[in-house]
């Protein structure tokens, strides 16, 4: 089920080709192994399960992945099931406490409605790769820095704007420099100006930073508590 969804299209190798058309019927093992290690690679990450059958009477028995990495050849993709375990090794009591004497009679198998999903799965991942051209497409907005850095570089060269002028003045200008759908935020050219600094610690591009003052809190006693104060004193007085 999987090495068609992993290859279906794909051409075969030019010695599989070649021995196909002597009449000689030959397999892409490198192709089966890939295919296998999927498999496993799916066991590993717990979304397809592995059983042991046999016995008799027959069982199931589902295998955890620790437990067939330790039974030699297990998941080689030419392997042998369980037919090289051996009684030193710790999964041999175990097996034997399943499927008695018989446990080397026992049968690997996979859920087939599991392989299917994973098939599905890997034919997805292949279509995707093929529309993306194996390049990821980027997630959410794209930044518009890398935009504005030529604009910003620009207006800063032929001194329309220096960090005295302030970040409304270098937005506007930006805005009026370039033609875009939608105008450039000020926190946009902030940030590009920041990073143009970082980038060359070219003092032209170091921002003038304001540091806002603490608003002062209104303490008790100012002067419409002292008024009051004073209205209350004259009218008892008199």
């Amino acid at each position: 089920m999987l090495r068609p969804a992993m290859y279906a299209g794909v051409p075969d190798l030019p010695i599989v080709a070649k021995l196909r058309q002597e009449g000689i019927e030959a397999k892409d093992g490198s192709a089966i192994d890939r295919a296998v290690a999927e498999l496993w690679k799916a066991v590993d990450k717990d979304t397809l399960r592995s059983v042991a059958i046999g016995g008799r009477p027959r069982r199931v028995v589902r295998l955890d992945a620790q437990f067939t990495r330790g039974v030699p050849a297990l998941r080689a993709s030419r392997g042998r099931g369980f037919t090289l375990l051996r009684q030193s090794n710790p999964a041999y009591h175990e097996l034997a406490t399943w499927f008695g004497l018989l446990l080397h009679t026992a049968t690997l198998a996979f859920r087939a409605t599991e392989v299917q999903k994973l098939a599905r799965r890997l034919m997805r991942a292949r279509r995707i790769a093929q529309k993306t051209d194996g390049q990821k497409k980027p997630r959410g907005r794209p930044s518009r820095i890398a935009t504005v850095h030529p604009l910003i570089s620009d207006l800063v060269a032929r001194r329309k704007w220096n960090p005295t002028m302030g970040m409304k003045a270098l937005t506007r200008d930006v805005n009026r420099a370039g033609k875009w759908p939608q105008q450039m935020s000020q926190d946009t050219v902030t940030r590009a100006l920041d990073l143009l600094y970082e980038q060359n610690h070219d003092r032209r591009f170091e921002r003038v930073r304001h540091e806002r003052r603490p608003r002062k809190r209104k303490v008790a006693g100012d002067r419409s508590d002292r008024l009051n104060h004073e209205r209350s004193g004259r009218s008892s007085g008199s």
